[in-house]
């Protein structure tokens, strides 16, 4: 682990989250938490988003990003991927939207 990271939020990230938010009743403190974690990237919080929200590599168009879900609301993804000291959030959704 190489310590705290920096946030940067793609264009898309900040689209999904506005359009999908408010109309599916997202708790943001529920982003926020998860984001926090990420941003963390020391052993204890990728411990935790390893158990609790199931965080995972992608693969195919994905390769080099990472994925889990937003605490207890069902299908709700965060798509991000880090580079040197940045976490770069890429997407969030659901499985139909950003996978199909």
């Amino acid at each position: 682990m190489t310590g705290r990271l920096t946030a940067k939020f793609a264009p898309a990230f900040s689209r999904d989250l506005k359009k999908k938010a408010a109309k599916r009743s997202w708790s943001l403190a529920d982003l926020e938490t998860v984001v926090d974690l990420i941003l963390a990237n020391d052993a204890k919080s990728m411990a935790i988003l390893k158990r609790r929200h199931n965080m995972h590599r992608l693969s195919g168009k994905w390769g080099g990003s990472s994925e889990c879900h937003v605490a207890n609301a069902g299908d709700w993804l965060v798509v991000w991927r880090t580079e040197g000291e940045t976490a770069y959030f890429q997407r969030t959704g659901s499985h139909d939207e950003l996978f199909r």
